[in-house]
């Protein structure tokens, strides 16, 4: 029969991990139950929180705008997240490889992945301007950019800035584009992220594998289809929650460069939550929709560990 350890040594363990516990408490444990106790208040900063119990759920349920943000948030993370996992793959087998200098290349594709979302998001506010760069690039070959604008010469600015509109951007302007091109702004940026997750997987695969097939006269791309992409599962999987998750919470491009405009179509539970809280002051609401977030984003990462997952588990 084994001794009992001294006090002192069993409580080695938890003094290591005691300050992982205290920051998990501090900024995820207690914001977390104070969201959940916000959420059952009607409380705008000002006045002391009122007991609602669970109206500011149903008043989600009942608003026609909260089901429009969502729906906003579902067809973005449709359009990002496949393009990230097909684009950052991509970029990942474009990358492993030995040629001279590529260091370099893997540095410079890095760079959207460190440039403030601010920085990037004006640049590219200006790439859409009706007069930026992509509209002067398509029509050198002869095709017409989005050119509602033109019909708004002589409406007043502050009626276009009532309705969510801006001048200056023609893309963004687009109810039809719009959404399209904030996701274009989010590939560029997050891919090489990913790219390097990737770049990762790629790497740990034996080259004796992809030696065996190419003597078995295996080509490039049917390597890339039967040993590559079954190799890197586990990252694909990692990839792919972690840019669902990304998506759904998607802030910074909004707020920088449409501010959820023309007319919501561009406004995603992330800046709806934000506008709730700072904007109107509906702290309560705001903490509604916060935890609904939370759920949807719990519901999608465990649908892509089933689906990403359910072959690497058998």
């Amino acid at each position: 029969m084994s001794k009992r350890l001294p006090l002192r040594q069993r409580a080695i363990p938890y003094v290591f991990i005691a300050p992982g516990l205290l920051m998990l408490a501090t900024f995820f444990a207690y914001p977390l139950l104070d969201t959940f106790w916000l959420s059952l208040h009607r409380y705008n900063i000002f006045n002391p929180p009122v007991w609602a119990g669970l109206d500011n759920f149903e008043r989600a349920f009942g608003d026609e705008l909260f089901w429009r943000v969502t729906a906003n948030t579902l067809l973005y993370a449709a359009m990002v997240v496949p393009a990230l996992v097909v684009v950052s793959f991509f970029l990942a087998l474009l990358m492993n490889s030995t040629i001279r200098g590529i260091q370099i290349f893997r540095t410079v594709y890095y760079i959207p992945v460190v440039t403030s979302i601010v920085v990037a998001g004006i640049a590219w506010k200006w790439l859409y301007n009706s007069d930026g760069l992509i509209n002067a690039v398509l029509k050198g070959f002869g095709i017409a950019g989005p050119s509602w604008l033109a019909d708004t010469r002589g409406v007043p600015e502050a009626l276009l800035s009532f309705f969510g509109l801006e001048v200056t951007s023609g893309w963004f302007s687009e109810p039809c584009v719009a959404l399209a091109s904030v996701a274009m702004v989010t590939i560029w940026k997050a891919s090489p992220y990913y790219m390097i997750i990737y770049l990762a997987g790629l790497q740990g695969i034996p080259p004796q594998l992809e030696e065996a097939a190419r003597v078995d006269g295996a080509g490039r791309w049917r390597i890339v289809r039967h040993i590559t992409i079954p190799s890197i599962q586990p990252y694909t999987l990692v990839v792919s929650i972690i840019a669902t998750i990304g998506a759904l919470r998607t802030f910074g491009e909004v707020y920088v460069m449409t501010s959820g405009g023309p007319f919501h179509r561009t406004n995603l539970l992330a800046y709806y939550i934000y506008t709730l809280g700072f904007k109107y002051l509906e702290v309560g609401y705001a903490a509604a929709v916060s935890l609904l977030l939370l759920g949807l984003i719990l519901v999608f990462a465990v649908i892509n560990f089933r689906v990403a997952g359910g072959d690497a588990d058998r």
